[in-house]
C-alpha cells in the first residue's frame, strides 16, 4: 500500500454512503410534517408591533414563537383551555395543550365557549368540536346562534369573497366578506332557533362554492365564532 494511504473498511464505507442517501432523501422529501406547527388559538385582536406580524383573526400555531413589543398586544381564543386570554410584550409561544408566555404581563383571562369548528375539506380536529361541512345535511348540521358569527381558517381562508344563507331556496342573507371575519348584521332577520339553513361561501376567483348546513339553538350571549375551515 502506498505511504500516506488509509485502509477504508469496506462497513464504514457503506455505513457513510447510507448517511449521504438518507439525508438525501430527506431533503428530496421536503418538510417532515411532523415537525409542522399546527393550530393552536386564534387571534381577537391585535394592537402593536409583533414578530412575527400577526394579523386579528388569524390562526397562532405551535412551535412558531411571537414576540411582542413591550407596548404590544394580543387577545388569543386558547382552542384546548377555552380561554381568552390577552397579553402585553414578552413572547408567546404555544405547545400542543397550553400556552407559554414569558417576559411580559397577561392582562385578563376569562372563559369563553370552545369554538365549533365546520372542516369544508379534510381538516381534522384541532379544538373544539369538528363537523364535517355538506350541504343539506341536516344530520351532520354545525349547531350556532340565531345570529351567528364565523372566521375563515386555514390555507384558503382568504379565498371567498361573499356569504349566503338561506332556507328551503329563499335567501335570507347575501352580504360580502371583508377579510376573514363576518358578524351577522343588526340589520338582518335573526334566524329561528331549530330550523336549518345552508351557509354557502363564493369564492373570490370564481371557484365551485362551499356549504355547509347551520342549525341555531339560541341567541348569542357573546363573541364565540364559529370556525370555518377551509384547507
Amino acid at each position: 500500500m502506498p505511504a500516506g494511504t488509509q485502509n477504508i473498511p469496506l462497513f464504514g464505507l457503506h455505513l457513510g454512503l447510507a448517511w449521504i442517501l438518507a439525508l438525501f432523501v430527506a431533503f428530496s422529501l421536503g418538510p417532515n410534517p411532523a415537525l409542522a406547527g399546527k393550530p393552536a388559538a386564534l387571534a381577537l385582536d391585535v394592537s402593536g408591533t409583533t414578530k412575527p406580524a400577526i394579523d386579528p383573526f388569524s390562526e397562532l400555531e405551535t412551535k412558531t414563537p411571537i414576540e411582542l413589543a413591550p407596548d404590544a398586544t394580543i387577545e388569543f381564543l386558547h382552542y384546548r383551555s377555552c380561554k381568552a386570554i390577552t397579553v402585553q410584550g414578552g413572547r408567546l409561544n404555544f405547545s400542543s395543550e397550553r400556552y407559554l408566555f414569558k417576559g411580559g404581563k397577561i392582562l385578563e383571562t376569562k372563559r369563553a365557549e370552545c369554538p365549533k369548528t365546520v372542516a369544508l375539506s379534510g381538516a381534522s380536529k384541532i379544538g373544539g368540536i369538528v363537523v364535517r361541512g355538506g350541504s343539506g345535511n341536516k344530520k351532520k348540521a354545525v349547531t350556532g346562534t340565531t345570529r351567528p358569527s364565523f372566521v375563515l381558517v386555514g390555507t384558503d381562508a382568504d379565498g371567498y369573497a361573499a356569504i349566503r344563507i338561506s332556507r328551503q331556496g329563499n335567501t335570507i342573507l347575501d352580504a360580502k366578506l371583508h377579510g376573514r371575519s363576518f358578524i351577522y348584521p343588526d340589520a338582518a332577520p335573526t334566524l329561528e332557533k331549530g330550523e336549518f339553513y345552508n351557509v354557502t361561501l363564493t369564492p373570490a376567483g370564481g371557484g365551485k362554492p362551499r356549504s355547509f348546513t347551520l342549525k341555531p339553538r339560541g341567541k348569542p350571549k357573546k363573541y364565540t365564532p364559529t370556525l370555518i375551515r377551509v384547507d
